[in-house]
């Protein structure tokens, strides 16, 4: 597994992620996107499960230099049955945001989509693992 960050936001669909050849990223390589939250515990043995992530999105790898990799959303459409009422919905991973037109993770507001809360937006510094 290859861990890193979201380096830079470069457009609605494009982000350079802080992991390059030097850790093992190849071209077509897919990451998440993600934010950690409060660590759980487990009530009986009181272990640390680790940290709650909520999942922001997917990328896929186009371009990998030694220390840094260039990534495009995985962003695609899909019809949404009639009694909805909505013309489509755009899929982010695991995120499903009902929206008139194609859209991006990346791109994602309130104003636009109220039950996509701010902490689902990609921000630099973010997290990224390998899938």
């Amino acid at each position: 597994m290859i861990v890193g960050a979201v380096a830079r936001i470069l457009s609605d669909k494009e982000v350079i992620l802080s992991v390059g050849s030097d850790d093992g990223v190849k071209q077509d390589m897919e990451f998440v996107i993600f934010s950690e939250g409060d660590h759980i515990t487990d009530p009986e043995t009181e272990e640390d499960l680790g940290a709650i992530e909520t999942i922001k999105g997917r990328v896929t790898v186009y371009h990998v230099q030694q220390k840094m990799s260039r990534a495009k959303t995985r962003t695609y459409q899909v019809t949404v049955p009639s009694p909805y009422q909505l013309k489509s919905a755009t899929l982010f991973g695991d995120i499903v945001a009902h929206t008139e037109t194609r859209r991006s993770v990346l791109e994602v507001d309130e104003q636009d989509i109220a039950p996509i809360k701010d902490e689902l937006v990609v921000k630099v510094g973010d997290r990224v693992r390998s899938i």
